[in-house]
């Protein structure tokens, strides 16, 4: 790999996906951060060579070093001063068939290791034999602060509570003419709205492939001309923990392929709390979530995906999880929304093909007592609902 002189990069570390960070003479690791300088480090190559370099932190000006010269496994690597060419500052980028790289010390031979792929904020960095595994492998990643182009695209069919509280939140991070709506089956007369792009989409019956495959094809489509696009369910809103920033930082540094989320899902306790109120923020009229790994989706991508029905996981099932990353479901936000919600269901043609294999048959349960008790009681995966108090710093995010 040739690198460009005077451009800096991030050392992502495959075991951990946490960026090197400068700390003093030691290095620690982090959430990977393209404002953060301590975590930008110049490799410059050394004259007269092709792929040896030294490694500097552009915070500091110190070069990473393996401490004391020392030549076996388990010597710790350290910031120092520049020593002027010292081979023990010198390090060899040896490229993988993965895409990442090895690190190989010029003067032990011996290769950067994160020590027991540890993911603590404070691991051991160190020099080892080199045996390929993920803590040997490093994601060099620009560490420029270009702003990433986004799209989010939705597909929608009688929504009127839930898409004035999605379009609301995602304007915020996209601009109207990045906001993809696909209408299924839209009445001839609806008014145009330039507060997002509406694309008609037509088909008798609603089934689970049908869906998935209209809005893969276009998440393809718009992946072809924005860095990052966001596909969601009109119920879904993806949100990083609000005490690392909000979405729109978040897509500004995203720089994988995909990331899957964490999900949890809101629940009205209708015996104790009022009807929602559309004019105010849903989380703060809400006191109970309950986490549900079924929304643990991969839906912020910079690639092509291919997911199964209901977006749940991908056809290979790859994942790639951000427990920072949350996607909140607000099916169950409010118990007469969502029992209105399912009567329109019942109105939609659906595949018999989901019907006898139960697929989304949560959104045809109506009859008040079966309501009832799916509404509290069925996580949908098997497993019962536990709730839990929402977090006080989540109540301004939707």
């Amino acid at each position: 790999m040739a690198l460009p002189h005077n451009e800096t990069h991030r050392l992502v570390n495959t075991a951990t996906g946490k960026a090197l960070t400068a700390d003093g003479r030691r290095v620690r690791q982090g959430k990977p951060d393209g404002d953060d300088p301590a975590q930008r480090w110049r490799l410059t190559p050394v004259p007269a060579t092709r792929h040896t370099v030294v490694v500097r932190n552009t915070a500091g000006g110190m070069l990473l070093t393996v401490a004391g010269a020392a030549g076996h496994n388990g010597a710790e690597v350290v910031l120092d001063d520049d020593r002027g060419g010292a081979p023990h500052q010198l390090w060899r980028l040896v490229p993988l068939r993965s895409g990442e790289h090895a690190l190989a010390n010029l003067a032990s031979g011996k290769y950067l290791d994160l020590w027991d792929g540890d993911s603590g904020a404070e691991p051991r960095l160190a020099q080892h034999d080199f045996w390929h595994g993920p803590q040997q492998r490093w994601s060099l990643r620009p560490a420029g602060r270009r702003r990433n182009t986004r799209a989010v695209l939705t597909l929608v069919r009688d929504e009127p509570e839930f898409f004035p509280i999605w379009l609301r939140y995602y304007s915020r991070f996209f601009a109207p003419e990045d906001i993809h709506v696909l209408e299924h089956q839209p009445a001839p007369d609806l008014a145009p709205d330039d507060r997002f792009h509406r694309i008609p989409v037509h088909h008798d019956e609603f089934s689970s492939d049908w869906h998935r495959d209209v809005v893969q094809q276009h998440q393809h489509d718009l992946v072809d001309r924005y860095d990052v696009v966001l596909s969601t369910d009109v119920d879904e809103i993806v949100a990083p923990d609000p005490r690392h920033g909000d979405l729109g930082r978040y897509i500004d540094r995203f720089d994988q392929d995909f990331v899957n989320c964490t999900g949890y899902e809101v629940l009205h306790l209708d015996d104790r709390e009022p009807a929602l109120d559309p004019g105010r923020g849903v989380l703060a009229q809400r006191s109970t979530w309950f986490a549900n790994p079924l929304y643990a989706k991969p839906l912020l991508a910079t690639v092509p995906m291919t997911w199964l029905g209901g977006f749940h996981e991908r056809i290979d099932h790859a994942t790639n999880h951000d427990p920072d990353l949350y996607l909140i479901h607000l099916h169950r936000m409010d118990y007469q929304i969502c029992h209105r919600r399912h009567l329109r269901r019942t109105t939609h043609r659906t595949a018999q093909d989901d019907i006898d294999n139960y697929r989304g048959y949560q959104n045809r349960i109506v009859e008040p007592a079966e309501f009832r008790h799916w509404f509290h009681h069925d996580r949908v995966n098997g497993d019962p609902v536990r709730p839990e108090p929402i977090p006080e710093h989540w109540r301004d995010v939707v």
